[in-house]
């Protein structure tokens, strides 16, 4: 099944969804350009990678945790270079496997065709905000490290969620925007992201200055939780995940190693609930079911 990125062109098109266009290529050609980094960065000794680990390590514990029978079938949404979709395929899942970058899923194909995995992994082509699959399809959603590239999460919701049966399950993780690196550094306090944006739009609309790469989109516990609920999910579990790295204006305050060792025992606390702690990580992963449907009085 091939499906095209990105989002179809009209002349009756949004002028909202024209600039989410735009945005989308911005992230798939950084995406494109750094395709590699996303299949070694799980061997790395860096903190990122940690965590990076710790996440897919949570993700499927979670999955894990479903119970779900073997040939259930399961969408993983920005498959990335497929280390996920390879340890679904591996638990005997039925795995569709979709990004909107290219580039990803030939690592993806790479890995799975190395784990010898070909007949339990589809490939493809497809736009988290204009999935094309039947409602009601797979018993899992899976979309770990998409929402915080998106401008319209809550459109993303609504589809993870619609593709779902009735019963099933989403798992998707965001970026926490009280994350307790945001909160320490002056240039990435959540208070004034607003006014941070702002700035940037006037210096690159008079080519003054760029970003680095397209703006990540953070959101509070409390946002993602309401946008699960409106979709219809019920929030069975959530967490946050990751603490650093530390910076002050944006420059690192610890060697690698070090931070490591501090964010692990921060994880440690947070783990345990420590109030103060457990919701400051800097991503949030969540699972939510989708409610129960009565089909004879859906009928009536």
């Amino acid at each position: 099944m091939q499906v095209k990125a990105g989002i179809n062109s009209s002349s009756n098109v949004n002028p909202s969804d024209a600039t989410t266009g735009e945005h989308q290529k911005l992230v798939d050609t950084f995406f494109h350009d750094r395709s590699y980094y996303w299949r070694d960065v799980y061997q790395a000794e860096t903190l990122s990678a940690f965590i990076y680990r710790e996440r897919r390590s949570a993700v499927l514990s979670m999955i894990d945790k479903t119970q779900l029978p073997e040939r259930s079938r399961v969408l993983e949404v920005g498959c990335g270079a497929g280390s996920t979709s390879v340890a679904l395929a591996k638990r005997g899942y039925k795995v569709i496997a979709v990004d909107t970058v290219a580039d990803m899923l030939d690592l993806t194909r790479d890995a799975v065709d190395e784990a010898g995995l070909g007949m339990n992994v589809e490939i493809s082509l497809a736009d988290v905000c204009q999935l094309n699959f039947p409602s009601q399809y797979f018993d899992l959603v899976l979309a770990v490290g998409v929402l915080p590239w998106l401008e319209q999460p809550g459109k993303a919701v609504l589809e993870l969620c619609r593709v779902a049966k009735s019963g099933g399950y989403v798992i998707l993780t965001a970026a926490n925007a009280w994350g307790i690196n945001q909160i320490l550094d002056p240039l990435c306090f959540p208070g004034l992201r607003p006014m941070r944006w702002q700035i940037a739009e006037i210096l690159e609309k008079f080519n003054i200055w760029r970003r680095p790469k397209p703006p990540l989109h953070r959101c509070s516990i409390k946002e993602i939780d309401a946008l699960i609920s409106q979709a219809g999910l019920h929030k069975l579990a959530g967490r946050t995940l990751g603490f650093g790295p530390f910076t002050f204006f944006r420059q690192k305050l610890l060697p690698e190693s070090v931070g490591v060792k501090v964010h692990q025992k921060i994880q440690a606390l947070a783990d345990r609930q420590l109030p103060g702690i457990q919701s400051c990580g800097v991503g949030y992963l969540v699972c939510a079911q989708k409610e129960e449907v009565d089909e004879r009085k859906r009928a009536n």
